[in-house]
């Protein structure tokens, strides 16, 4: 029991953010005191956001992200456009997008065919700025082109391609940080942190 006491403790102090979003989750989940704690955050940092930017809304935010923010952010990732993704990310993410680069895989191309409503998981306050977490689910389409030789009539053989198509779900946490001093609203957030988890689930 103590052991665990101070793996949690070390979860809700951790400068890592999705160490910290694993604590909320587990505790979110937990008990309704929880839940309510979770709001409070998301209100206090909303409320802060407002000091600046009166006019923000929380659905309008979350709007934007899902219509253009993270459509622009996620297919320069699934192209591999590195100079994009430096545009409308921190130090940390940038580390995280190079990493999941390297380790992918996939021979062929990705493209980004739907992107699902955001969930704000929480909300801090950081030396940085304001700062949300979210989820959001993918729906995206894995081409691979699988190449083979057939035979043609003269006798030679030639390379024909036979392209294999599956659509996946994809699921993102991301956190996304506010420069107060930014006046241009959507201009203003970029990536902190984000994570990626590509599931077996498929669409046909």
């Amino acid at each position: 029991k103590q052991w665990y006491q101070r793996r949690v403790r070390g979860l809700e102090e951790s400068d890592n953010l999705f160490a910290r979003a694993g604590y909320k989750m587990v505790d979110f989940m937990a008990s309704g005191v929880s839940k309510m704690t979770t709001r409070t955050e998301i209100s206090q940092t909303i409320e802060e956001i407002q000091k600046m930017d009166p006019q923000f809304d929380i659905n309008k935010f979350t709007a934007t992200l899902r219509f253009d923010i993270l459509p622009f952010v996620l297919e320069a990732y699934l192209q591999g456009n590195v100079e994009i993704l430096e545009n409308w990310s921190q130090e940390r993410a940038m580390g995280q997008f190079k990493h999941m680069l390297a380790a992918r895989t996939f021979n062929g191309t990705i493209q980004l065919i739907d992107i699902g409503e955001c969930e704000i998981i929480t909300g801090a306050m950081l030396e940085l700025g304001p700062v949300f977490m979210l989820t959001v689910s993918t729906q995206q389409l894995f081409t691979e082109a699988a190449k083979k030789r057939v035979a043609v009539e003269n006798g030679d053989d030639k390379v024909d391609d036979d392209a294999k198509e599956v659509i996946k779900r994809v699921t993102y946490v991301i956190a996304v940080c506010r420069d107060q001093s930014m006046l241009d609203p959507t201009a203003a957030w970029t990536i902190l942190e984000i994570m990626e988890q590509v599931t077996n689930e498929s669409f046909y």
